[in-house]
Protein backbone atom coordinates (compact mmCIF):
# COMPACT_ATOMS: atom_id res chain seq x y z
CA UNK A 1 0.00 0.00 0.00
CA UNK A 2 2.74 2.13 0.37
CA UNK A 3 1.67 3.43 3.36
CA UNK A 4 3.90 4.08 6.45
CA UNK A 5 3.17 2.24 9.56
CA UNK A 6 1.94 5.85 11.45
CA UNK A 7 -0.34 6.49 8.19
CA UNK A 8 -1.40 3.15 8.04
CA UNK A 9 -2.39 2.96 11.87
CA UNK A 10 -4.11 6.87 11.48
CA UNK A 11 -6.35 5.69 8.43
CA UNK A 12 -7.38 2.62 10.11
CA UNK A 13 -7.97 4.69 13.17
CA UNK A 14 -10.15 6.93 10.94
CA UNK A 15 -11.63 4.11 9.22
CA UNK A 16 -12.38 2.28 12.30
CA UNK A 17 -10.85 -1.11 11.12
CA UNK A 18 -7.88 -3.49 12.06
CA UNK A 19 -4.87 -2.12 11.43
CA UNK A 20 -3.39 -4.29 8.58
CA UNK A 21 -2.76 -3.40 5.20
CA UNK A 22 -5.70 -5.76 3.79
CA UNK A 23 -8.33 -4.03 5.89
CA UNK A 24 -7.42 -0.56 5.50
CA UNK A 25 -7.02 -1.28 1.32
CA UNK A 26 -10.44 -2.86 1.47
CA UNK A 27 -11.75 0.15 3.88
CA UNK A 28 -10.17 2.90 1.57
CA UNK A 29 -11.17 1.09 -1.51
CA UNK A 30 -14.94 1.37 -0.02
CA UNK A 31 -14.42 5.12 1.02
CA UNK A 32 -13.93 6.02 -2.23
CA UNK A 33 -17.09 5.52 -3.46
CA UNK A 34 -18.88 8.13 -0.95
CA UNK A 35 -17.94 11.06 -2.50
CA UNK A 36 -19.79 10.28 -5.55
CA UNK A 37 -22.69 8.64 -3.63
CA UNK A 38 -23.19 11.96 -1.56
CA UNK A 39 -22.51 14.82 -3.83
CA UNK A 40 -25.88 15.50 -4.81
CA UNK A 41 -27.38 15.72 -1.26
CA UNK A 42 -23.73 18.23 0.00
CA UNK A 43 -24.03 20.12 -3.07
CA UNK A 44 -20.86 19.59 -4.16
CA UNK A 45 -20.35 18.22 -7.77
CA UNK A 46 -17.97 20.55 -8.96
CA UNK A 47 -15.49 19.79 -6.26
CA UNK A 48 -14.66 16.93 -8.15
CA UNK A 49 -13.03 18.53 -11.06
CA UNK A 50 -11.47 21.55 -12.65
CA UNK A 51 -12.80 23.54 -16.05
CA UNK A 52 -9.40 23.97 -17.73
CA UNK A 53 -9.73 25.43 -21.23
CA UNK A 54 -8.06 23.93 -24.26
CA UNK A 55 -6.54 27.74 -23.99
CA UNK A 56 -5.24 27.60 -20.61
CA UNK A 57 -2.08 27.35 -18.88
CA UNK A 58 -1.01 25.89 -15.87
CA UNK A 59 -0.90 29.56 -14.41
CA UNK A 60 -4.66 29.67 -15.09
CA UNK A 61 -5.55 26.87 -12.37
CA UNK A 62 -6.46 29.43 -9.55
CA UNK A 63 -8.11 31.38 -11.60
CA UNK A 64 -10.39 28.53 -12.77
CA UNK A 65 -10.94 27.44 -9.21
CA UNK A 66 -13.60 29.85 -8.21
CA UNK A 67 -14.44 30.24 -4.22
CA UNK A 68 -12.26 27.26 -4.39
CA UNK A 69 -15.22 25.27 -5.80
CA UNK A 70 -13.00 22.56 -7.78
CA UNK A 71 -10.51 19.59 -7.19
CA UNK A 72 -7.58 21.05 -6.51
CA UNK A 73 -8.45 23.02 -3.61
CA UNK A 74 -10.66 20.44 -2.06
CA UNK A 75 -7.44 18.25 -2.06
CA UNK A 76 -5.42 20.82 -0.73
CA UNK A 77 -8.13 21.58 1.76
CA UNK A 78 -8.65 18.41 3.71
CA UNK A 79 -5.38 17.10 3.10
CA UNK A 80 -4.02 19.90 5.37
CA UNK A 81 -7.45 19.14 7.90
CA UNK A 82 -5.95 15.90 8.17
CA UNK A 83 -2.73 17.03 9.10
CA UNK A 84 -3.87 19.90 11.42
CA UNK A 85 -6.67 18.61 12.71
CA UNK A 86 -8.51 21.34 12.18
CA UNK A 87 -11.89 20.77 9.99
CA UNK A 88 -11.91 23.45 7.52
CA UNK A 89 -15.57 23.70 7.99
CA UNK A 90 -17.34 22.39 10.87
CA UNK A 91 -19.60 20.49 9.05
CA UNK A 92 -16.97 18.19 7.60
CA UNK A 93 -14.90 15.15 10.43
CA UNK A 94 -11.69 13.72 9.80
CA UNK A 95 -13.31 11.06 8.03
CA UNK A 96 -15.04 13.23 5.54
CA UNK A 97 -11.60 15.18 5.06
CA UNK A 98 -9.78 11.41 4.05
CA UNK A 99 -12.51 10.02 2.20
CA UNK A 100 -12.39 12.86 -0.26
CA UNK A 101 -8.94 13.17 -0.27
CA UNK A 102 -8.79 9.43 -1.57
CA UNK A 103 -11.70 10.27 -4.03
CA UNK A 104 -10.34 13.87 -5.56
CA UNK A 105 -6.94 12.14 -6.04
CA UNK A 106 -8.31 9.58 -8.11
CA UNK A 107 -10.65 12.03 -10.04
CA UNK A 108 -7.74 14.35 -10.88
CA UNK A 109 -6.30 11.35 -12.29
CA UNK A 110 -8.74 10.72 -14.85
CA UNK A 111 -8.31 13.88 -17.05
CA UNK A 112 -11.35 14.17 -18.28
CA UNK A 113 -11.99 16.33 -14.64
CA UNK A 114 -9.33 18.63 -16.14
CA UNK A 115 -9.92 19.98 -18.67
CA UNK A 116 -13.29 20.97 -20.56
CA UNK A 117 -13.97 22.65 -24.37
CA UNK A 118 -16.99 24.08 -23.92
CA UNK A 119 -18.12 20.47 -23.44
CA UNK A 120 -18.52 19.63 -19.88
CA UNK A 121 -15.24 17.75 -19.99
CA UNK A 122 -16.29 15.24 -22.87
CA UNK A 123 -19.71 14.54 -21.55
CA UNK A 124 -21.63 16.53 -24.36
CA UNK A 125 -19.69 13.93 -27.28
CA UNK A 126 -21.96 11.12 -27.89
CA UNK A 127 -20.29 8.09 -28.82
CA UNK A 128 -21.95 6.17 -31.62
CA UNK A 129 -22.44 3.48 -31.07
CA UNK A 130 -22.36 3.30 -26.69
CA UNK A 131 -19.16 1.60 -25.72
CA UNK A 132 -20.74 -1.24 -23.33
CA UNK A 133 -22.36 1.29 -20.62
CA UNK A 134 -20.71 4.55 -21.93
CA UNK A 135 -22.55 6.56 -23.75
CA UNK A 136 -20.09 9.64 -24.19
CA UNK A 137 -16.44 10.68 -24.03
CA UNK A 138 -16.92 11.39 -20.24
CA UNK A 139 -18.35 8.11 -19.72
CA UNK A 140 -15.52 6.07 -21.33
CA UNK A 141 -12.90 7.64 -19.62
CA UNK A 142 -14.68 7.74 -15.99
CA UNK A 143 -15.54 3.78 -16.19
CA UNK A 144 -14.96 1.45 -18.91
CA UNK A 145 -11.48 2.07 -19.93
CA UNK A 146 -11.30 0.95 -16.23
CA UNK A 147 -13.03 -2.30 -16.77
CA UNK A 148 -11.77 -3.06 -19.65
CA UNK A 149 -8.04 -3.62 -17.67
CA UNK A 150 -9.45 -6.54 -15.30
CA UNK A 151 -12.04 -8.93 -14.33
CA UNK A 152 -12.52 -6.78 -11.27
CA UNK A 153 -11.58 -3.70 -9.05
CA UNK A 154 -9.84 -6.11 -6.17
CA UNK A 155 -7.73 -7.90 -8.98
CA UNK A 156 -7.21 -4.89 -11.12
CA UNK A 157 -5.65 -3.57 -7.55
CA UNK A 158 -3.33 -5.93 -7.29
CA UNK A 159 -1.97 -6.47 -10.67
CA UNK A 160 -1.31 -2.87 -10.72
CA UNK A 161 0.57 -3.36 -7.40
CA UNK A 162 2.65 -5.49 -8.72
CA UNK A 163 3.44 -3.64 -11.01
CA UNK A 164 4.29 -0.52 -8.95
CA UNK A 165 6.73 -2.88 -6.48
CA UNK A 166 8.67 -3.80 -9.54
CA UNK A 167 9.54 -0.46 -10.20
CA UNK A 168 12.64 0.84 -8.45
CA UNK A 169 12.16 2.90 -5.90
CA UNK A 170 13.39 6.18 -7.41
CA UNK A 171 10.86 5.93 -10.05
CA UNK A 172 8.19 5.07 -7.64
CA UNK A 173 9.45 8.22 -5.59
CA UNK A 174 9.63 10.16 -9.42
CA UNK A 175 6.56 8.93 -9.98
CA UNK A 176 4.95 10.03 -6.29
CA UNK A 177 6.90 13.74 -6.74
CA UNK A 178 4.32 16.96 -7.35
CA UNK A 179 1.22 18.70 -6.48
CA UNK A 180 -2.53 18.47 -7.11
CA UNK A 181 -1.70 21.35 -9.60
CA UNK A 182 1.57 19.43 -10.98
CA UNK A 183 -1.27 16.30 -11.21
CA UNK A 184 -4.05 18.06 -12.53
CA UNK A 185 -1.97 20.25 -15.13
CA UNK A 186 -0.51 16.68 -16.29
CA UNK A 187 -3.85 15.18 -16.86
CA UNK A 188 -4.83 18.16 -18.65
CA UNK A 189 -2.22 18.18 -21.15
CA UNK A 190 -2.79 14.22 -21.15
CA UNK A 191 -6.54 15.04 -22.04
CA UNK A 192 -5.72 17.21 -24.86
CA UNK A 193 -3.32 15.33 -26.75
CA UNK A 194 -4.49 11.69 -26.55
CA UNK A 195 -8.36 12.60 -25.97
CA UNK A 196 -9.18 15.50 -28.16
CA UNK A 197 -6.07 16.03 -30.65
CA UNK A 198 -6.51 12.46 -30.81
CA UNK A 199 -10.36 11.83 -31.43
CA UNK A 200 -10.20 14.96 -33.82
CA UNK A 201 -12.71 16.94 -31.47
CA UNK A 202 -12.98 20.24 -32.74
CA UNK A 203 -11.32 22.91 -30.55
CA UNK A 204 -13.57 25.86 -29.11
CA UNK A 205 -14.16 29.22 -27.62
CA UNK A 206 -13.70 29.51 -23.81
CA UNK A 207 -17.46 28.27 -22.80
CA UNK A 208 -19.00 26.91 -20.14
CA UNK A 209 -22.22 25.76 -20.45
CA UNK A 210 -24.56 23.92 -17.58
CA UNK A 211 -25.87 21.57 -19.69
CA UNK A 212 -25.39 20.17 -22.65
CA UNK A 213 -28.20 21.54 -24.40
CA UNK A 214 -25.97 25.14 -24.49
CA UNK A 215 -22.51 23.45 -25.99
CA UNK A 216 -21.52 24.46 -29.41
CA UNK A 217 -22.93 22.25 -31.89
CA UNK A 218 -19.63 21.25 -33.30
CA UNK A 219 -19.68 19.25 -30.14
CA UNK A 220 -23.33 17.93 -29.46
CA UNK A 221 -23.39 16.76 -33.44
CA UNK A 222 -20.47 15.00 -32.95
CA UNK A 223 -21.06 11.17 -33.35
CA UNK A 224 -17.76 9.53 -32.44
CA UNK A 225 -17.24 5.72 -33.14
CA UNK A 226 -14.75 4.83 -30.75
CA UNK A 227 -12.49 1.90 -32.57
CA UNK A 228 -11.24 -0.85 -30.88
CA UNK A 229 -7.39 0.10 -31.48
CA UNK A 230 -7.98 3.63 -29.59
CA UNK A 231 -9.20 1.01 -26.79
CA UNK A 232 -6.11 -0.90 -26.91
CA UNK A 233 -3.98 2.24 -27.24
CA UNK A 234 -5.62 3.89 -24.36
CA UNK A 235 -4.98 0.76 -21.77
CA UNK A 236 -1.04 1.66 -20.93
CA UNK A 237 -1.95 5.71 -20.56
CA UNK A 238 -4.74 4.20 -18.00
CA UNK A 239 -2.87 1.95 -16.28
CA UNK A 240 -0.04 5.09 -15.87
CA UNK A 241 -2.71 7.03 -14.36
CA UNK A 242 -3.74 4.69 -11.86
CA UNK A 243 -0.70 3.40 -10.55
CA UNK A 244 0.34 7.60 -10.48
CA UNK A 245 -2.92 7.70 -8.41
CA UNK A 246 -2.10 5.41 -6.14
CA UNK A 247 1.61 6.21 -5.37
CA UNK A 248 0.68 10.26 -4.85
CA UNK A 249 -2.40 9.28 -2.56
CA UNK A 250 -0.05 6.92 -0.26
CA UNK A 251 2.56 9.85 -0.01
CA UNK A 252 -0.04 12.71 0.07
CA UNK A 253 -1.42 10.24 3.16
CA UNK A 254 2.08 9.75 4.83
CA UNK A 255 2.93 13.55 4.76
CA UNK A 256 -0.58 14.37 6.03
CA UNK A 257 -0.53 11.98 8.96
CA UNK A 258 2.78 12.07 10.09
CA UNK A 259 2.25 14.86 12.18
CA UNK A 260 -0.78 13.13 14.04
CA UNK A 261 -0.59 11.40 17.14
Amino acid sequence: MHLTPDALRRVAHILDVENTPEAVSDALAQASLWADETKKDTNTGNWHYIDLTLQDHKSDIAARCDHDNCVTARVRQFAAQLASKAAIESRWSDLDALRYVVHFVGDIHQPLHDISDADQGGNCEVLDPPVVNAKNLHALWDGELVNVLGANDKQLTADLSREIDALPPARQAELAAGNQDDWVWEGHELAEKEIYARLNIPREAVAFPTKCSEAPNEITSLKLEIEPSYIEAMKPVVRGQLEKAGLRLARLLNDSLAVRD
